[in-house]
């Protein structure tokens, strides 16, 4: 079935960017220092409410215009972003290893809610991630009907609220979490399987 394709291709690909370092995972752990797991429920609440609607977006722009015909350059476009992402990925793996964690910014925001939203809609890399990294799941969404998409949505977005409240639910701890080899050994396999989804991406044009 179409829906367990899709829903097996957004779970591959989800984890390199939801369980990343970044801006909402840094906002997560400092409201949870002071607020608990809840901080990270509301900072995945934000998050959805400003991706949702954006993802839903995408879909019906790729649905009037019948992006399907460009498969070919919108792959490969994706495989080379998919690139730089695993790039990313393995850099700040690499920087765990020799002691350098990427540093995670401080968030200016104090209510979880409104950091979910805001970090989300200013975050160039999640806007950029949707168009190219899950173009091929975007596009194909476009030819699906509603209850597709909602399944195929929440298979990505449970990720999210995953991450987000365990980040929140730590506080503290999870800046120390964030800076041991076990999660650069983590970071590095998402790097593979990202570009192993690259690989199967450009493959399928042959």
């Amino acid at each position: 079935m179409e829906v367990v394709a899709l829903s097996m291709t957004i779970m591959t690909i989800t984890p390199s960017g939801a369980f990343s370092p970044g801006p909402l995972t840094a906002s997560a752990v400092a409201n949870g220092s002071i607020r608990g797991w809840k901080a990270g429920l509301y900072t995945a609440l934000g998050h959805t409410a400003f991706e949702l609607p954006y993802v839903a977006a995408l879909v019906y722009v790729a649905k009037s215009l019948n992006l399907g015909v460009y498969k070919t350059p919108l792959a490969v476009a994706a495989a080379a972003f998919i690139a730089y992402f695993a790039y990313l990925l393995l850099r700040d793996a690499r920087g765990i290893i020799h002691g350098n964690p990427p540093a995670a910014p401080k968030s200016k925001f104090a209510n979880p809610l409104a950091a979910g939203f805001a970090l989300t809609a200013l975050n160039p890399y999640f806007l950029v991630w949707w168009i190219t990294v899950a173009s091929p799941v975007v596009v194909a969404l476009a030819d699906q009907p509603l209850y597709v998409f909602i399944v195929v949505y929440a298979a990505h977005v449970w990720m999210d609220y995953f991450w987000l409240t365990l980040m929140a639910a730590l506080g503290n701890a999870a800046t120390k979490l964030l800076s041991t080899r076990g999660y650069a050994v983590f970071l590095t396999a998402l790097a593979i399987l990202l570009v192993y989804f690259g690989v199967e991406l450009l493959r399928g044009l042959f």
